[in-house]
C-alpha cells in the first residue's frame, strides 16, 4: 500500500451476530476478581452478540476500551464511541456472524466467530474468527482480533504461545543521510511526536489516512507510536516496522514518512503518507525514490515494492514518477479481520 496506511483494514468482524446458542466454559480465576465477575460478563457479552444488540454490548465496554490487532501500540479504536461506530459500518456493509464459542480465562474472554459478508471477501462464504476480550472492574477494556485460533488461545492464556518467527530482515538507517534539494528522510524523532499529535487533532489532519493514527489520538499514543518505529531500526520487536520522517530541506518538520516492510526473499514494501497541508509538492516521489534507491544500492534488498489501491491514481502517479514498474496485481490479506484486498504491484529492481 502507498499515500494512504490503510486502517479500514482492521474493521471489526464483530457486527451484526446472529442468533447461536453456545454454552460458556469458566477456566481459571480472574486476577483482578472473582471468577464469576468474568464468566457472568461473558453471559451478557454472549447475549449481546447473539441479539446483534450495540446498545446492550455498549454498556459492557469501558469508556477508553481499545480495539485493533494483537501488539499494535496505536490501534485504530481508543474508545467506547470509536469502537461503536466501527461495528456500525461493518453491519452497514453486509457483515454478520455467529458466535461459535465463549470460553473464560482469568480477565479474558475468547469469543469464536462464523463471518459472512463484506469483511470475510476473498475466505469464501464463510470464515473462521476469533476475537480476545480483556476485562478490568467488570468491563471489557480491550478487544484483539485473531485469524488462527491457537493464537487467539494463546493470547487469552488458554494455549502455549505459538513459536514466534524472527524476522529475516536487519533493519539499519542510513548512512549518510538520504537527501535531495527538495526533501530530507531522517530517523523519527520525540518532538515528531507533538507533530503528530497536533495532525490527530486539526480538523482534516488526518484526511487520507495518511499515517497510522485514530482521529482525536493522545500525545501518549503519538509517542509510542514514534517508539514502534524506532524499535523496528533497533530490530527489537515492532508492529508496524522502522519508518523515516520526510522532511522539508528548508525545515526539520515532519510532512509525513516513509515505512518499510520485511515481505522476505530480500523484497522490502514501502509505504508512504504526506500530511494534507504538504501535498502537491512532489515530496512522496521524492522519498520513494529515494528510499528505495538506498536499499538496493546498500544491497539491503534485491527488490523493492509498492502495493497501492486500483483507485488510487495519485499514488500510482507516484509510483510511476519514481520509476517503479506496475507488475500486475496481489493480494493482501488482513489476517486480524479476514478481509482481502486486490492491490497493484509496482516494483524496482536492482541492476
Amino acid at each position: 500500500m502507498a499515500w494512504a496506511v490503510r486502517i479500514d483494514m482492521w474493521l471489526p468482524a464483530l457486527v451484526g451476530l446472529a442468533h447461536a446458542e453456545i454454552p460458556i466454559t469458566p477456566r481459571r480465576w480472574p486476577v483482578n476478581g472473582p471468577a464469576d465477575v468474568v464468566e457472568r460478563l461473558a453471559g451478557r457479552v454472549r447475549l449481546a452478540l447473539e441479539a446483534a444488540d450495540l446498545d446492550a454490548y455498549a454498556e459492557l465496554l469501558d469508556p477508553g476500551v481499545r480495539w485493533g490487532p494483537p501488539g499494535d501500540p496505536v490501534p485504530p479504536c481508543q474508545n467506547r464511541a470509536q469502537v461503536l461506530a466501527w461495528y456500525q459500518r461493518g453491519r452497514a456493509a453486509g457483515a454478520r456472524a455467529r458466535v461459535t464459542e465463549t470460553l473464560v480465562s482469568r480477565d479474558r474472554i475468547l469469543v469464536g466467530l462464523k463471518v459472512t459478508g463484506r469483511p470475510a471477501i476473498g475466505a469464501g462464504d464463510e470464515t473462521d474468527r476469533w476475537q480476545v476480550l480483556t476485562v478490568r472492574d467488570g468491563r471489557i477494556t480491550a478487544i484483539a482480533g485473531f485469524e488462527e485460533r491457537d493464537e487467539a488461545a494463546a493470547w487469552a492464556g488458554l494455549a502455549p504461545a505459538p513459536p514466534v518467527r524472527p524476522s529475516a530482515m536487519s533493519w539499519a538507517a542510513p548512512r549518510p543521510r538520504l537527501a535531495d534539494d527538495r526533501i530530507e528522510l531522517r530517523l523519527p524523532e520525540p518532538a515528531d511526536a507533538s507533530v503528530l499529535h497536533d495532525y490527530a487533532f486539526r480538523p482534516g489532519g488526518l484526511d487520507g489516512s495518511w499515517v497510522p493514527l485514530p482521529g482525536g489520538a493522545s500525545l501518549a499514543v503519538c509517542r509510542a507510536l514514534i517508539g514502534d518505529w524506532l524499535a523496528g531500526w533497533n530490530n527489537q520487536y515492532s508492529f508496524h516496522g522502522p519508518a523515516l520522517i520526510i522532511s522539508p530541506a528548508t525545515e526539520p518538520a515532519l510532512a509525513g514518512y516513509v515505512g518499510l516492510g520485511d515481505r522476505g526473499d530480500r523484497v522490502v514494501e514501502l509505504v508512504y503518507g504526506i500530511a494534507p497541508d504538504r501535498r502537491g509538492r512532489g515530496y512522496a516521489t521524492r522519498a520513494a525514490r529515494l528510499t528505495a534507491h538506498w536499499l538496493l544500492h546498500e544491497q539491503h534488498a534485491s527488490m523493492v515494492e509498492l502495493r497501492i489501491g486500483a483507485g488510487n491514481t495519485a499514488s500510482q502517479r507516484v509510483a510511476a514518477a519514481a520509476g517503479f514498474t506496475p507488475t500486475g496485481t496481489i493480494r493482501s490479506h488482513v489476517p486480524a479481520t479476514g478481509e482481502t484486498y486486490d492491490d497493484l504491484r509496482f516494483v524496482l529492481r536492482r541492476h
